[in-house]
């Protein structure tokens, strides 16, 4: 019983961002997202910045990364013309390795979501097959998918750590092989980055810090540029590589670190919403 709450609030999470946000402000990524950004913190910097009152809601879910998070962000911009779309993705997260996990996650919502129906359809044959069946799109969800449709999960989204990362030696990462991108997940995120242009959306895309990451996102990095799209690289930084104490582990930062982090965040993205305050 104990799971229950946490897998329903997940997704609840995919529901609301997938079919009824509607705030001025989201935030979309994984754990990452949950654990560094202080969704209240960011709202106020907007607010007080803009001299508006904009609305957040952060959309991060643990364990669903670049094609989810894509599938969702492509559900928001049909549905409606947000201020701003932060997403928080990093490099590594461009091979697919998830993807088939991340997509099946969504799959109660495969007849009433389009933009899920194509991210599984694209997966292949094999998944339109089982997709047809109700059995294999609700299994072991129901009880979840009830709780999804009552609740929204937790209001700011924003999920604290309180440890601090065992220091290890810095890993060698000279001999690693070169990395391999995925197709299948270049094609989505390339089509969410197009998509904000065409419709003339903000969409900042973010990598927050890792210790001492061994990728330098510049594959990323290339992917906005050619698109045009705002990126803030916060992803290997001196500020946070010298500071162990601002880590929980390698991934993920803890209430001190993103505290830091949405403040450093926020004064590189006041450039590019400027144009949000008049």
């Amino acid at each position: 019983m104990t799971i229950i709450p946490d897998f329903s609030g997940q997704l609840s999470k995919d529901n609301y961002r997938l079919n009824r946000v509607k705030t001025d402000v989201i935030i979309v990524g994984s754990s990452r997202g949950c654990h560094h950004y202080v969704s209240t913190m960011l709202k106020d910097s907007i607010n007080q910045y803009t001299g508006k009152q904009y609305s957040l809601y952060n959309g991060t879910i643990r364990g669903k990364f670049i094609n989810s998070n894509s599938c969702s962000v492509e559900s928001i911009m049909d549905r409606y013309h947000p201020k701003l779309i932060v997403f928080d993705v990093s490099e590594f997260e461009l091979d697919g390795a998830n993807s088939r996990h991340d997509m099946e996650f969504s799959a109660p919502h495969y007849k009433s979501n389009r933009y899920v129906r194509r991210y599984l359809d694209d997966l292949g044959w094999k998944e339109k097959v089982k997709l047809r069946s109700n059995m294999y799109r609700y299994n072991t969800k129901l009880l979840r998918i009830v709780s999804s449709f009552i609740s929204k999960g937790e209001e700011t989204g924003y999920d604290p750590l309180y440890g601090t990362m065992k220091v290890l030696p810095v890993k060698n990462t000279s001999s690693l092989p070169q990395k391999e991108f995925d197709e299948y997940t270049i094609k989505n995120f390339t089509r969410v980055l197009e998509t904000a242009q065409n419709k003339g959306i903000l969409l900042v895309i973010a990598s927050s810090p890792y210790y001492h990451p061994h990728d330098n996102n510049e594959h990323l990095a290339g992917i906005c540029k050619r698109f045009n799209t705002p990126y803030i690289d916060m992803y290997n930084m001196d500020t946070f590589n010298n500071h162990p104490e601002y880590f929980q582990d390698e991934g993920h930062l803890n209430d001190k670190g993103a505290h830091l982090y949405t403040g450093l965040f926020f004064a590189n993205l006041k450039p590019y919403i400027t144009g949000m305050t008049r």
